[in-house]
């Protein structure tokens, strides 16, 4: 064999010299192996004369490894296993019932997760596999069967459905807004700790709907991720401009609430995007059913 890996020994002849190494004896290795003593011993030493090195030193039926022997041993292992293990691996792209399903981070962490139980409940044959990413996903160029996507519903040659609207609306943990009084008062946001999310165009758009006097204050932590500014909310960080999609399932429970009732609408709204080809599977088809059920519920409520 010529090329870049034209000196490599066959994989045959290498699991054949990790079983002989590992248990110290060819007629133990056969046995493991299912093949008889001789081609073992055949492998062995067709290996150690590919590679110019005396592997084994033989004793009667049992053979120790050289220094040389040792070295390859730990080679060996490290090969087999990676191999093994990323063998494996692809039996998730072929199981029954898997579905790729791309979707920002924040949103599979605050929305999806809290569903996931009842998911498995009502669709147990269902696998999905989250590929989450902050940048927008190419349906042409993943294997995502569908993506849950925030935009203005553009996108040309895709089946889609609307979810909901996204709306921004300050949140901290009932324990940070008790600085804010009884009766919040609307000036009293220039005062906390707030947490910006980038991609929302800062707190100037809610300042200007709270006809608030002057510009939004630029200090604070910066994210660029919704799912994470709504952790350090959690956290108890500060005043966060949160997407009400996100944060709805921590102001039910309680651990956030929502000091200032005001909103602001970001002309966005959430969206699940598929490449019909993709969606005439089973299983493919009954998991965008299933969210398209739990979106309404969830929008109708809130």
């Amino acid at each position: 064999m010529r090329g870049r890996y034209g000196r490599l020994p066959s994989m045959q002849a290498l699991i054949g010299f990790e079983s002989a190494a590992r248990l110290q004896s060819f007629s133990r290795a056969a046995e493991e192996l299912h093949m008889t003593q001789s081609a073992i011993s055949h492998q062995v030493r067709g290996l150690e004369d590919q590679l110019g090195q005396t592997l084994f030193r033989r004793r009667g039926r049992q053979v120790d490894l050289t220094d040389a022997g040792r070295d390859l041993l730990e080679t060996t292992r490290r090969t087999l296993n990676a191999l093994t293990t990323g063998v494996n691996r692809l039996d998730f792209y072929v199981k029954s019932g898997s579905v790729v399903v791309g979707c920002p981070p924040g949103w599979a962490r605050h929305w999806l997760l809290p569903r996931l139980p009842k998911l498995r409940r009502e669709l147990p044959d269902i696998d999905p596999w989250l590929f989450t990413s902050q940048d927008e996903i190419d349906l042409e160029r993943t294997e995502c069967d569908f993506v849950v996507a925030l935009g203005d519903g553009h996108w040309p040659g895709k089946q889609l459905l609307r979810l909901g609207s996204e709306l921004l609306s300050p949140v901290c943990t009932p324990e940070y807004a008790k600085q804010l009084g009884r009766r919040p008062n609307l000036a009293k946001v220039q005062r906390c700790e707030l947490l910006h999310d980038e991609d929302w165009g800062g707190w100037n758009r809610w300042f200007i709907a709270a006809e608030l006097p002057t510009p939004a204050p630029v200090r604070g932590i910066n994210f660029s991720e919704p799912g994470l500014l709504l952790d350090s909310a959690l956290s108890g960080h500060g005043l966060a401009l949160a997407s009400l999609t996100l944060a709805a399932e921590a102001l039910t429970s309680g651990a956030l609430v929502q000091p200032f009732k005001l909103s602001v609408d970001t002309g966005l709204y959430w969206h699940m995007v598929g490449e019909p080809s993709r969606l005439e599977g089973d299983s493919e088809r009954a998991l965008w059913n299933w969210l398209e059920v739990q979106a309404e519920a969830f929008y109708e409520k809130n």
